[in-house]
């Protein structure tokens, strides 16, 4: 498990919910400004796929560099930052860090099929009726 990310024992600081809300900010603007730069089916598919990579690849690096650190703020800000730049990274980290490798890989496989089945079905139930 990565260290640092479960301290769920302790209190958070005013400056770490700051760090999260400046950061998540941050990682949205971040995210709306490359989903714009064109607007075409497949660029929203590229985009989406190119963050969802950079995303993971920098929660990886700065939280494997925060590791074995007392650093809360900036863990909080990277955690911030990713979850709003993309909500893979998140996805990702947490099968990489949960103790248990089968319930790791039923969360990895489920997630993806179970949202897609509850997008489909969100969008059938909310549909105009044709009549």
């Amino acid at each position: 498990m990565i260290e640092g990310l479960q301290g769920s024992d302790r209190r958070r600081s005013i400056g770490e919910y700051l760090a999260v809300t400046v950061g998540g900010a941050v990682g949205a603007a971040m995210r709306y400004e490359v989903w714009t730069w064109r607007v075409t089916p497949r660029w929203l598919l590229m985009s989406t796929f190119g963050v969802d990579v950079f995303g993971c690849l920098v929660v990886g690096a700065a939280l494997g560099y925060l590791s074995g650190r007392s650093a809360p703020i900036a863990r909080a800000g990277v955690f911030g930052l990713a979850c709003g730049f993309t909500t893979f990274s998140l996805y990702a980290l947490q099968a990489v860090t949960h103790r248990g490798a089968w319930n790791s890989v039923v969360y990895l496989v489920a997630t993806p099929v179970i949202a897609l089945i509850a997008m489909a079905i969100g969008a059938a139930v909310t549909r105009p009726s044709s009549r």
